[in-house]
């Protein structure tokens, strides 16, 4: 048994995200690990039905268009993936994945598409290294 078979791969469309993708293709390319890119749609609040209809089919279309991208890089890459498209909070979904999963490491980038910037590290970076209990590989 290896160090690395099961990678959970966060993604949400930037630059910073698409490394870390590409770093847990290098290790999987080493090792034969599977991947799994995951992209988590944000839970979105209760509002009238209509309006939320159309605003969590947008999101589940830009999520999905997301996860296409990153496939096609993995698929070019010719590593072992698959995808998976949730809804909840990002960090709290990475985190439940991880365990849920039977994952052994989690490859993510330090920032993504929110706020932080340089040396920073994200909300959501951040909270999966606080609360995985797996380790977690930060990606710049």
């Amino acid at each position: 048994m290896g160090l690395f078979e099961n990678l959970l791969v966060p993604v949400d469309g930037s630059i910073a995200s698409l490394k870390a993708l590409n770093s847990a293709i290098e290790i999987s390319q080493m090792s034969g690990a599977q991947i799994t890119i995951l992209h988590v749609i944000p839970a979105v609040e209760e509002s009238p039905k209509s309006r939320m209809t159309a605003f969590e089919k947008q999101l589940e279309k830009q999520g999905q268009d997301i996860l296409d991208d990153a496939a096609s890089i993995a698929k070019k890459q010719k590593v072992k993936f698959k995808t998976s498209l949730l809804k909840d909070s990002p960090g709290h979904a990475i985190v439940r994945l991880a365990k849920k999963g039977k994952f052994d490491h989690v490859i993510m980038s330090t920032t993504g598409t929110g706020s932080a910037q340089d040396d920073m590290l994200g909300s959501v970076s951040n909270y999966v290294v606080h609360k995985s209990e797996i380790p977690v590989y930060l990606i710049r």
